[in-house]
């Protein structure tokens, strides 16, 4: 391999979606020329990577955000100068949810300038976040060559006309996804060991990582994952940051063995995306993550919304009940294991399982409320069969006296 060390980043957002919403949002943006197949070399590559690391009740459906015409829909500028990237919005049938990608290939204006790269990954991280820029020479988003006051604004210019047929829960829930590309095949455990500080800055989003003590970033970043001596990932309440420096000597390995045993070469191995995160699965891990984040702030709302609204509190019960157990159900669904035990430690480091708590104690107040409100119905309908059954019985005797009077 000749190229030079790369700083890749995808930016993700997850969107719950009922399926006949992502049919709606779908259609529509590829007659309005807003969304197209993924093609060429991105298309073979995540196509590579997903069937060799994912499998799916149903597989995933993703295009490739366009403005109608030809160009990008979405933008970068540096000043004048412009950075390359693209936007892969993806219909999960299995988690009735949508992922929004944002992925761009990091290169500062100013090559000579040490870490110049990382400083402006952080910006970019901070203007995905919102943060606007000033004069002429900042950072920008664009949507469909307007220029935006931040790349969170262009993106959202675009998530909202995309989605304009739905009502949807907006970009909530976000993390990313930092990959640094080399081709030495050198561990990197001992790079991170001796200056932790770029790693935690793209790992925060921290423009004064410089300024951290060593051993600060180091506790923050935590024990690396990686089931290779040229991956180190660490897992982090943002999402991931990565070090991939797989060189020729494996790839061809791993080529050779896949012909002698199988036949054929198995394209995975092979990749060399511009898309953070498509090596190693860790991509769609944040994905997984995101959308189980995404799906447990959905559950909430309808539940407050449901105990606002009032009505049958059993039926409300069993409805949310079920949506709940839906999201522990794929908390508990199965990746690879290598890649599995990456996605636990994401599920920690986010706060997942602590999400998932406060739902299920949100969801047994929701059953105790239900039982509280049955024994009521209860009592009141038994307090009111009692005062019939007195009423008879007075009644009866009543009329028992007058029959007797009568008679005499």
């Amino acid at each position: 391999m000749s190229r030079g060390p790369a700083l890749l980043l995808s930016f993700a957002w997850a969107v719950p979606l009922e399926k006949d919403e992502a049919a709606r949002i779908f259609d529509d943006g590829a007659s309005r020329g807003l969304l197209a197949p993924l093609s060429g070399a991105l298309h073979d590559e995540w196509t590579a990577a997903e069937r060799f690391l994912a499998t799916y009740s149903e597989e995933p459906d993703r295009r490739l955000l366009c403005a109608p015409g030809d160009g990008e829909a979405l933008s970068i500028a540096v000043g004048p100068h412009p950075l390359p990237c693209r936007t892969v919005v993806t219909w999960h049938p299995a988690y009735h949810a949508m992922t929004f990608v944002f992925t761009t290939t990091v290169r500062a204006p100013e090559r000579d300038a040490p870490a110049a790269d990382v400083d402006l990954a952080i910006a970019l991280l901070q203007s995905l976040q919102g943060r606007t820029a000033l004069g002429d020479q900042g950072l920008y988003g664009c949507y469909r060559g307007e220029k935006q006051p931040s790349l969170l604004a262009a993106v959202t210019k675009a998530f909202d006309e995309l989605t304009t047929s739905c009502e949807t829960d907006g970009l909530r829930r976000k993390g990313w996804c930092v990959e640094l590309r080399g081709y030495d095949g050198r561990p990197p455990a001992p790079v991170v060991a001796a200056d932790p500080r770029p790693y935690y800055g793209l790992a925060t989003s921290d423009e004064g990582w410089r300024f951290v003590p060593r051993e600060v970033a180091r506790d923050a970043l935590g024990p690396s994952w990686g089931t290779r001596s040229f991956v180190a990932a660490y897992a982090m309440a943002t999402g991931i940051v990565c070090l991939n420096s797989k060189d020729d000597e494996y790839i061809d390995h791993q080529r050779e063995l896949a012909v002698r045993r199988f036949g054929e070469p198995e394209p995975y191995f092979g990749i060399d995306s511009s898309v953070a995160g498509l090596d190693h699965g860790m991509l769609f891990v944040l994905e997984r993550v995101l959308i189980r984040m995404a799906l447990a702030d959905q559950w909430l709302r309808r539940a407050q919304r449901a105990h606002a609204e009032g009505g049958d509190p059993a039926s409300r019960t069993r409805l949310l009940r079920g949506s709940l157990d839906d999201i522990l159900e794929m908390l508990n669904s199965v990746l690879p294991a290598e890649v599995d035990s990456l996605e636990r430690r994401l599920v920690t480091s986010m706060g997942v399982e602590r999400i998932i708590r406060q739902l299920d104690r949100q969801a047994q107040a929701m059953d105790e409320e239900t039982r509280y409100s049955y024994e009521n119905t209860v009592s009141a309908r038994v307090t009111r069969l009692t005062r019939v059954t007195v009423l008879l019985t007075v009644v009866t005797i009543v009329l028992g006296v007058l029959q007797v009077l009568v008679s005499m």
